[in-house]
């Protein structure tokens, strides 16, 4: 059973230590999710790490901080996510996973090239894979794409009918509810429809599910607290890779040290594209500000680091930033 209302992407390695010392310090269970795009069997983004890799890096946080209940999921577990829609990738995927240790898989089949009827089924195949390497591997379920659409009444029974037919040969942990949240640029922009979610909630408790909403991102306290006995769980990530960003930027620009290289590097790796909404890719220091965390493993990020380490110490300062973060949805 899981107690933690806080899932958390794994954008840099200041994060993912971030919410490991809050977790010791605090004696909270936090999750961390990780994309295919961040860490994956044959490599991803974040520190240009594979899965061993990066568990090796969770070893050695368990290691630093022993009082801490970190929780390490899969987030997005589905053909499409990583520009693959080849199902060998999606099991190579699962079978790393629980060969080195990961406590949640979230199967999402929302980009499965097929009907719906077909989308569920290898969805089943998939779950049961998983079971199959590790009964007790923890499940999250949902295969709606996120597009920030404020559900209505009509839906509740395709949600149910869904539910019931994954609750026919598993057991759940997570059903990831479509809630309205969306995030764009550095924004949240969706709107969250609390009179929907409260009865997707009675539904989810009559059977035994938590609610997990995700891209939380930038939310205020007043719409963290609106969440509070609906929403079990949230995922943040963007936020985190934004800040940290700017973080960068902001000392950069005191201590005088040039980061045009990697501007231009961010802004040609085209990652920005996605995210935007109103504002046109001209403005590469926006650019910059959304797709930056996709560059924090290249050799001009760390050029960048390495000069910042020489006038203060900066992985601290991007941890503490990270904390306050985490403290605010907590």
């Amino acid at each position: 059973m899981i107690k933690s209302n806080l899932a958390v992407g794994p954008m840099s390695s200041e994060v993912i230590e971030a919410v490991f010392r809050v977790s010791h310090y605090q004696r909270k269970e936090l999750m961390l999710i990780a994309s295919k795009n961040q860490i994956d069997y044959d490599g991803g983004y974040v520190n240009k790490w594979d899965t061993r890799e990066f568990m090796s890096f969770i070893k050695s946080m368990r290691e630093k901080y022993p009082n801490s209940q970190v929780l390490i999921c899969r987030d997005h577990c589905g053909p499409g996510f990583n520009g693959n829609f080849d199902l060998e990738n999606v099991y190579k995927t699962i079978k790393s996973d629980i060969e080195n240790g990961f406590d949640l898989i979230h199967i999402d089949f929302c980009h499965f090239r097929g009907s719906k009827e077909e989308m569920l089924n290898e969805s089943k195949k998939a779950i049961e894979y998983c079971l199959k390497l590790n009964p007790k591997i923890m499940l999250e379920i949902g295969t709606d794409e996120n597009e920030g659409i404020n559900f209505n009444v009509s839906n509740l029974h395709e949600l149910e009918r869904e539910i019931d037919f994954f609750k026919g040969f598993c057991k759940p942990e997570f059903y990831v509810v479509q809630t309205g949240s969306l995030v764009k640029e550095i924004n949240q922009v969706g709107n969250f429809n609390r009179p929907f979610i409260e009865k997707v909630k009675k539904i989810l408790d009559s059977k035994g599910l938590k609610l997990k909403e995700h891209n939380a991102d930038y939310l205020p306290r007043e719409e963290i607290e609106l969440r509070k006995g609906v929403v079990d769980a949230m995922n943040i990530a963007p936020q985190l890779g934004v800040i940290q960003t700017s973080i960068m930027i902001s000392k950069c620009l005191i201590y005088g040290i040039d980061f045009n290289d990697f501007i231009e590097e961010v802004y040609g790796g085209m990652k920005w594209k996605k995210w935007m909404q109103s504002n046109s890719g001209e403005n590469k220091f926006l650019c910059l500000l959304i797709a930056g965390h996709y560059h924090f493993g290249s050799e001009k990020y760390k050029e960048i680091m390495k000069k910042l380490e020489e006038r203060e110490d900066i992985r601290e300062s991007i941890i503490n930033e990270m904390v306050e973060v985490i403290n605010h949805y907590g």
